[in-house]
């Protein structure tokens, strides 16, 4: 079995979102109640409390007259916040993350509810029903298959959005399959296939760049600590979420089209992290042309190869197939018609011209030719070359989300979960 979230976004009313906000910030003050209780044990000399004492603690909270307001909160979501407050401790002792922090105002970390029967959802008319709260209607863009296993609601930037976590059977690869596709990610085209496609690349962040450098200075021209300020880093925050955005729908929508096209596609297995690391250097060792590395770091990092690689490889997986990374070294050198590799092959960014034979075309499609058959390499080897004969799941285009004014029918009873299935973007 395998695991796998649908996220989509909420549309409250005014009254229920204001409702959510309360409930969130409920869950955040347990939040910081709870590492105060842990502070004064350990300033008493006392052992850490774990979470069946701490869910001992909200008990009494719940209880009390002067905190009573916890109550009209779902005891499901405080209780979460403190299991993430105990993983929290556990990871600081061990030494892998620092000390819990207390959360200010706009910190929520959202509610999650454990259990599929904690909330309802309706997929006929595209709602959702939290606990103590009614019908909230939702931006679904794509039918929920599987068996649902927990809810996740979470604000970013006013904005609500909901994931549910679904756990669905397992595809086999298919036998016989063999790579289709081969892509050379690039920054000057985002992408060369050997189908022939060369794909421009979005620039989301340059394309809102001198937008974002006005929000920007807005920010630091406004008094710290003062409400104009607060408004302008919201201002800036939504910035950037469009900007991603608008970046990772359009990744959604290539990836799908190669995932739906080609079950098993070749790319480079590339390291970003290492390709936009900082040029600056040391106080002892300066480093060379820094400015025009951060820009290239700026521009590869726009490009967001590691979430494209993300997504062909759990879409390619839910079709029975697989992505196949190979080595990028001399892939843009080699001659994809006689082998021949050298520098002096590739005479400009965008043409590739052979030497040995003379070969020449678009020195990104030749890379892609090059990465495919790296990729025919590295799949014979594998054990999945050998998987059982199974049958792959034909691509389904999921439902578009209803119109902001459409109305549900309240007299429907459509049941919260899809029957199990293969999902497909």
């Amino acid at each position: 079995m395998s695991i796998r979230a649908f996220r989509f976004q909420l549309r409250p009313k005014p009254g229920t979102a204001h409702a959510l906000r309360r409930f969130a910030g409920a869950c955040r003050w347990v939040w910081n109640r709870a590492i105060g209780e842990q502070q004064r044990l350990r300033a008493a000399g006392e052992k850490f409390s774990g979470y069946a004492v701490m869910c001992r603690w909200l008990t009494v909270w719940r209880n009390d007259p002067d905190t009573a307001w916890l109550a009209e909160t779902p005891v499901q979501a405080q209780q979460q916040t403190l299991k993430r407050l105990e993983a929290s401790y556990r990871r600081f002792f061990e030494g892998q993350g620092g000390y819990p922090r207390f959360r200010g105002r706009g910190q929520d970390a959202g509610l999650r509810f454990p259990k599929a029967s904690d909330c309802k959802l309706d997929l006929d008319n595209q709602r959702l029903k939290p606990p103590k709260l009614g019908w909230v209607r939702m931006r679904q863009s794509q039918s929920v298959e599987g068996e649902v296993r927990n809810w996740t609601l979470t604000q970013e930037r006013g904005r609500w959005f909901v994931s549910i976590q679904v756990e669905q059977a397992d595809v086999i690869p298919a036998a016989g399959l063999v790579p289709t596709l081969g892509i050379d990610f690039g920054v000057t085209l985002f992408a060369a296939t050997t189908d022939g496609e060369c794909v421009a690349p979005l620039n989301a962040l340059k394309r809102q760049q001198k937008y974002l450098k006005r929000v920007q200075r807005s920010v630091s021209r406004k008094v710290k600590g003062s409400k104009n300020r607060r408004k302008a880093i919201d201002r800036l925050g939504r910035v950037h979420a469009r900007i991603v955005a608008q970046r990772s729908d359009w990744l959604h929508k290539l990836t799908t089209r190669w995932a739906n096209e080609h079950p098993v596609i070749a790319i480079e297995d590339l390291k970003v992290a290492a390709m936009s690391a900082s040029a600056k250097g040391t106080a002892s060792a300066p480093g060379k042309r820094v400015r025009q590395k951060a820009g290239l770091n700026r521009s590869i990092l726009d490009q967001a190869w590691g979430e494209a690689r993300r997504q062909l490889e759990y879409k390619t997986a839910a079709r029975g197939g697989a992505v196949v990374p190979v080595d990028p070294a001399y892939t843009s050198q080699r001659c994809s018609a006689c082998g021949h590799t050298a520098r002096e092959n590739r005479p400009t960014q965008a043409r590739f011209a052979c030497e040995a034979c003379g070969h020449s075309e678009n020195a990104d499609l030749n890379a892609a030719k090059n990465i495919l058959a790296a990729g025919h390499a590295v799949w014979v080897a594998r054990p999945e070359a050998c998987g059982a004969e199974v049958r792959r799941a034909r691509p389904v285009r999921g439902r578009r989300a209803a119109a902001r004014k459409q109305e549900p029918a309240e007299g429907s009873a459509a049941q919260a979960v899809a029957p199990a299935g293969i999902p497909v973007l």
